[in-house]
């Protein structure tokens, strides 16, 4: 059983190569779990997202994946990988059910959401603006070591965030140099 708060909150520098490498490892068995199940035809995208999908960005030693499927699969999908692949599977919706696991001592969240959702949008938004704006990345490496520093509680830490993400929302949405294969949808 893997308790998302087992974990300190513990910012680590950026090993971006190293968790593109284990975020592909993972992909892998989450396509290889889904196929294995006949559920492939279920699975839209798996993205690497979160802190570290982004080059330079300190993070957490947390590998996030958003594991886009149909909209009537969520929890089908979400049970299957956690019989399969193991971890502590969480019903936060009917359209999310997170799925915390360990592998080969690497900490992975898996986020299965319905390709309607909006949350995987905001997470794949909000990791290509820092991606390409340095001064953004720069801004969000500040306020996590603030955070960070200030609580061991992951909803504290994560909800320090929020007006911060609604900002890099806000400039995908103007921003013309900035582009996206869906609407970018506002904070939950």
């Amino acid at each position: 059983m893997v308790d998302p708060n087992d974990d300190p909150i513990e910012l680590v520098s950026s090993g971006h190569d190293a968790w593109r490498e284990r975020f592909a490892a993972e992909r892998d068995r989450v396509r290889e779990t889904l196929h294995d199940a006949a559920l492939e035809s279920a699975l839209e995208r798996v993205e690497h997202v979160g802190s570290t999908a982004v080059p330079g960005l300190p993070a957490k030693d947390i590998v996030d994946l958003d594991v886009v499927v149909a909209d009537d699969a969520v929890a089908s999908v979400s049970r299957t990988l956690e019989t399969e692949l193991g971890g502590t599977r969480m019903e936060n919706s009917d359209e999310w059910h997170p799925l915390f696991r360990r592998e080969n001592g690497q900490r992975f969240n898996d986020h299965v959401f319905a390709a309607s959702a909006d949350g995987w949008r905001i997470s794949v938004v909000t990791r290509d603006v820092l991606a390409s704006r340095p001064d953004l990345r720069e801004e969000y490496a500040a306020l996590k070591r603030d955070l960070a520093g200030g609580t061991d509680d992951l909803t504290e830490y994560s909800v320090g965030k929020t007006a911060f993400v609604e900002r890099v929302l806000e400039i995908a949405r103007t921003d013309e140099a900035l582009s996206f294969a869906f609407e970018v949808p506002t904070v939950e």
